[in-house]
């Protein structure tokens, strides 16, 4: 087997957060702190533009469609996230996917789901929309779960394969969370996940010292 760890490009996000210190910037925190205080995202411009005090015409002026501000608001807040987060960096696939997971089941966190769901749910219904944002997040989640696959000992096609599924197992169990309800028999089921995913790095190990 050759040793081909070498990490992939990284992904270049197609949407940005606003300048520092511009009129974009501040609007944006302020739709952050207004959706924060709602406790709820499923809104309609003129009724985030109610809130903080403008029109939905300057939203629009500036952020253009809702789902494009929508994703803007969940790429400041992985941006909060991530800031409070250890900086040691994880390891390893397992290690990186229990960080997840633990944001994911984090009740502070819950904007970032219904903006996740709410997204989601608006690609679905509107195949033509456009989520950059949110395809950025689960591309570069998946490239980064890659890497450290290679990092492990995989085959590059087998790490971008089992990013994908790690994600894609992420979250349904995270759907089957908030639909089931039953916390215990999911958090078995992603035991599980970490356990099989072990046994591919521990596997992929061992062809390594052949």
């Amino acid at each position: 087997m050759d040793d081909d760890t070498t990490a992939a490009p990284p992904i270049a996000p197609p949407i940005s957060l606003p300048e520092q210190g511009s009129r974009a910037e501040k609007m944006l925190l302020d739709v952050v702190a207004e959706l924060r205080r709602q406790g709820n995202v499923n809104r309609s411009l003129r009724q985030i533009a109610t809130g903080i005090g403008t029109s939905h015409r300057m939203l629009q002026y500036y952020f253009g469609t809702r789902e494009h501000l929508l994703s803007l608001v969940m790429l400041q807040l992985s941006k909060e996230y991530i800031a409070r987060l250890d900086p040691i960096p994880p390891k390893n696939r397992a290690e990186r996917i229990q960080l997840t997971w633990d944001m994911f089941r984090d009740p502070n966190n819950r904007l970032q789901t219904q903006l996740l769901f709410v997204l989601s749910s608006s690609a679905a219904e509107h195949p033509d929309v456009d989520l950059p944002g949110l395809r950025y997040d689960l591309d570069a989640f998946a490239s980064y779960l890659a890497d450290l696959g290679r990092a492990e000992g995989l085959e590059p096609d087998i790490a971008d394969q089992e990013g994908r599924y790690i994600i894609a197992s992420l979250l349904g169990l995270y759907l089957d969370f908030f639909i089931s309800k039953d916390s215990a028999r999911v958090d078995e089921s992603f035991a599980t996940l970490i356990r099989w995913v072990r046994q591919s790095t521990q596997a992929a190990g061992a062809n390594l010292n052949r």
